[in-house]
């Protein structure tokens, strides 16, 4: 009897632990997934694009600090959440402007210094390394918070769409935000280095419609409108960005 009962109490763990943990792994596979694949091909064996990959990351945190300063001094429209967005949206993008001009500056001053030409930090494959280390910041914290509580014991639902549980809504926002991060970063790396405003004000833009769709989850509405959108942005904006930079997908195939 007693063999008995430890065999179900160890069969009841097992079943509840597949059940709060499997959704968690899925999840979490669904938001990072692609930045872990992304980060391992393109950054992970050169230490100079992952030193440009921390570095971008901490950009975005200082855009963060700004925005929470307005959002501390303006005490009126703290309840307005669209009137922090806006400003979130203004700070990350003149920051990563900023990024790619501290960026270019740098690589100037190590070709002073060293006595070949460098292009350390230069060239569409550093500015996806930027713009991946922007996307993979900005989905861990609109996304940690939510994945911490999907290993249970329960599962929450969008008001809106109550057939969607909220941390795959979010895992799969989370994922679109971290592609068009990527293809931000190399759009605007290109409106800085051909000092083309256009297309930087394309990429505000485009980031200000996505991030005021997020908006609407807060308003009850379903979040599959925003994730539809978020998408529908996402190709739009990687197909302008392949086509742009003549991207090729043999390489892809071949590690397929």
């Amino acid at each position: 009897s007693f063999k008995l009962s430890y065999y179900n109490e160890y069969k009841s763990y097992l079943s509840a632990m597949a059940v709060n943990w499997l959704p968690f792994l899925g999840c979490l596979s669904i938001a990072f997934g692609p930045t872990v694949i992304l980060f391992v091909l393109t950054c992970a064996r050169e230490a100079q694009a992952v030193i440009l990959f921390i570095t971008s990351a901490f950009f975005w945190l200082l855009s963060l600090l700004l925005t929470s300063l307005v959002w501390l001094a303006v005490i009126p429209l703290r309840s307005y959440l669209g009137f922090t967005l806006v400003f979130s949206v203004i700070f990350q993008e003149v920051l990563r402007a900023v990024f790619y001009v501290v960026v270019k500056q740098t690589n100037v001053a190590l070709s002073r210094i060293s006595r070949e030409t460098t292009d350390m930090f230069s060239g569409p494959r550093y500015a996806l390394v930027a713009g991946l280390g922007y996307g993979l910041m900005s989905s861990m914290f609109m996304y940690v918070n939510v994945l911490a509580a999907a290993s249970g014991p329960a599962t929450y639902y969008v008001p809106g769409s109550p057939s969607m549980p909220i941390f795959v809504s979010g895992a799969l926002q989370a994922s679109a935000m971290t592609g068009l991060h990527v293809c931000w970063g190399l759009l605007c790396s290109e409106a800085v280095e051909k000092k083309r405003l256009p297309l930087f004000l394309a990429v505000f833009v485009s980031h200000l419609v996505v991030s005021s769709l997020t908006i609407m989850n807060e308003q009850g509405i379903s979040p599959v409108y925003a994730i539809t959108a978020a998408y529908i942005m996402l190709s739009i904006v990687g197909s302008y960005t392949f086509k742009h930079f003549q991207g090729n997908l043999k390489p892809a195939f071949k590690i397929m």
